[in-house]
C-alpha cells in the first residue's frame, strides 16, 4: 500500500525516547522474560507498560494484542466481571511491550470500573505510551443481567493527514478481513 506522508514520518531520536523513560534497546525492557509476575491486581497504571523502537516506522503496519481472560470488578456490586480485550494499533515510533500489557491489565482483576472506563482508561493509558498513529481497544464482556456490553474506544494522532488516516483504515479493514477468515487446518 502506496501512504505519502509517512515516507516523511521519522521514529523520535534515541535520546528523545531515553528521557521519557522509553527503551530503545530491548535488552533494557525489565519485564520481558524476567519471570517478574508481581503486580497490585488493583491499580492499574500507565507506567506500568513498557515500550520499546517501532523498528519499521516508515511502513504503516498493525499490531493486534488480544487479552481473552480480563477480569475487573463491579463498581456497585463488587462481583467480578470477565471479558475479552482487543487492542489494535498502528505504531508510529514505539510498539507496547506485550508482558508489561499483560501485567497492566492484570490490575484491573481487583480494580472497580464499569466495562466502559476500563476501556477508555486502557485506550487512554496505551495511547499516553507508544502514541501511536492510530488505537483502538475493544472490550467484549461476559453477558451480565441479560445485557452484553461491548464498548470500543478509538484514539487517533492528531497530526494524522487525511491521506495517511485513509491508509491506516484500509490497512486495519485489510487486517480485520484476514483475521475473520476461517483458519485453514
Amino acid at each position: 500500500m502506496s501512504n505519502p506522508g509517512t515516507q516523511s514520518r521519522r521514529a523520535p531520536a534515541a535520546s528523545a525516547l531515553r528521557e521519557h523513560g522509553v527503551v530503545s534497546d530491548t535488552s533494557k525492557l525489565t519485564l520481558l522474560g524476567a519471570g517478574a509476575t508481581a503486580c497490585s491486581y488493583q491499580d492499574p497504571n500507565a507506567a506500568m507498560l513498557e515500550v520499546f523502537d517501532n523498528r519499521h516506522p516508515r511502513s504503516p503496519w498493525v499490531v493486534e494484542l488480544d487479552c481473552t481472560e480480563f477480569t475487573s470488578l463491579c463498581p456497585m456490586t463488587g462481583q467480578p466481571d470477565f471479558g475479552h480485550i482487543h487492542v489494535h494499533y498502528v505504531p508510529a515510533g514505539l510498539c507496547i511491550e506485550s508482558k508489561s500489557l499483560k501485567l497492566y491489565l492484570g490490575a484491573y482483576r481487583n480494580h472497580g470500573s464499569f466495562h466502559e472506563d476500563c476501556v477508555n482508561r486502557i485506550a487512554d493509558d496505551i495511547y499516553a505510551r507508544a502514541e501511536p498513529l492510530y488505537l483502538r481497544v475493544f472490550g467484549d464482556f461476559n453477558v451480565r443481567g441479560g445485557i452484553a456490553i461491548k464498548p470500543l474506544a478509538v484514539r487517533a494522532a492528531p497530526s494524522l493527514a487525511d491521506q495517511e488516516r485513509a491508509a491506516v483504515m484500509e490497512l486495519l479493514a485489510h487486517h480485520d478481513a484476514l483475521t475473520r477468515r476461517p483458519r485453514d487446518s
